[in-house]
């Protein structure tokens, strides 16, 4: 008899991808995703994390996109963004629309991912 050992494989860019959706799109005024089924989709695998990881990863999350969005918050609060999450080489990128400054957020296989804020060119 032949056995198959699987790898367990790791959900961290999944749940740090929703993580991040989740709090960034928490600073405005209002947020929709495009894609509710990559949503839900997302959501399943951050509900798989125990609590205490939850809250460890979020408070960190937290620190760095209000280090990185500082100076913007308080704009953002009164804006609504539109969100395309999208899978691309390994990665997953969000993108928070909002007409004047984009927010985009690449997470990495690993759950390492990169905030930036992207003005519209367009409106200048």
């Amino acid at each position: 008899m032949r056995y198959s050992f699987t790898e367990k494989t790791s959900h961290r860019q999944q749940e740090t991808a929703y993580m991040l959706y989740m709090i960034i799109g928490s600073y405005f005024h209002k947020c929709s995703c495009r894609s509710k089924a990559l949503e839900e989709n997302l959501f399943l695998y951050y509900k798989e994390l125990g609590e205490s990881r939850q809250i460890g990863k979020e408070r960190q999350i937290i620190s760095v996109s209000e280090g990185v969005l500082g100076e913007c918050l308080a704009s953002m609060a009164q804006m609504n963004a539109e969100v395309f999450i999208s899978k691309t080489d390994e990665m997953y990128v969000l993108r928070f629309y909002t007409g004047f400054e984009d927010i985009v957020v690449a997470v990495d296989d690993k759950g390492r991912y990169e905030i930036s804020l992207v003005k519209d060119e367009m409106v200048a």
